[in-house]
């Protein structure tokens, strides 16, 4: 399962106003000429993040009437990405340009710096989003990333030495981060179509941390593309078996077992699975 975004809420220092929108919002944001609005109510001491440095931090993610679509603060986990790499929507890029180490803060981003008009999971089209955020330490290499660097130039083969070497050496001077493996395999599960780097990728995952029921979920999901029934039906057990809560996961596990065992049958699953998604967000 794919959680792009990585809920408890410090307090913050600064005075409420009303927005045209009927929600909450700080008053005396910044507005820069992209249309993105920020406020920093905690400077912190630390220096800006540079590009292809790894950016770790703490944010809740609401909708302009106060749903909360997400929340790291609650999975007590925090979220990472690498700047420059648009691995996040440009909203947040862009704000990292103004929030250093230890800085805390609000940003709000319009909808064309965020999904635009497309549906993003809890996120209804042309949503206006607000993050508070709170800057934990920025790295300067992360493992996803060199993993990456080294599939797209050099090939899986010299990837999967790479890796043992990395490990060998406890991964020494790199960041390694569940989330940003697991949004690696997925770029190369869809947009990348690159089956057998992401069955790579999202095994390394499992690997690292055995405790994650979502990274099961995930290589579940690239077994079904793999169309092997055997290991996607384990990994989703296993998925389900450390995250009851799991839905995704149930209902693969229902799916995979009314679904026919004949090749190419899974493929044809995940299509009506996805579909039925699609549909359901509209």
């Amino acid at each position: 399962m794919n959680h792009s975004l990585s809920r408890f809420l410090p307090v913050w220092v600064a005075a409420l106003a009303v927005s045209a929108l009927g929600a909450t919002e700080p008053a005396n944001l910044i507005t820069t000429p992209s249309g993105l609005r920020y406020l920093i109510t905690e400077h912190g001491t630390g220096a800006l993040a540079k590009a292809g440095e790894v950016i770790i931090y703490h944010y809740k993610g609401t909708l302009p009437d106060g749903t909360v679509f997400d929340s790291s603060f609650d999975r007590k986990t925090p979220f990472a990405f690498t700047l420059g790499r648009k691995q996040v929507i440009k909203g947040v890029e862009e704000a990292f340009g103004y929030f250093g180490v230890g800085a805390k803060g609000t940003m709000i981003i319009p909808p064309d710096l965020a999904y635009g008009a497309k549906q993003r999971g809890a996120i209804p089209p042309n949503s206006t989003l607000r993050f508070d955020i709170e800057v934990l330490e920025i790295k300067a290499h992360g493992l996803a990333d060199l993993l990456q660097e080294t599939i797209d130039t050099a090939g899986l083969a010299a990837a999967q030495a790479k890796f043992a070497e990395v490990q060998a050496a406890k991964f020494d001077g790199l960041y390694v981060s569940e989330s940003q493996l697991n949004n690696l395999g997925y770029k190369y599960l869809t947009k990348g179509d690159n089956l057998p780097a992401a069955l790579a990728v999202l095994q390394w995952n499992v690997e690292l941390y055995p405790a994650s029921g979502n990274v099961y979920d995930s290589l579940g999901e690239a077994n079904v593309k793999n169309d092997d029934r055997a290991a996607a039906l384990r990994n989703y057990a296993k998925a389900l078996e450390l995250d009851p809560k799991n839905q995704n996961a149930e209902k693969f596990l229902t799916a995979l077992k009314a679904t026919a065992d004949e090749p190419g049958a899974l493929v044809q699953m995940l299509a009506h699975l996805r579909a039925d998604e699609a549909n359901q967000a509209h």
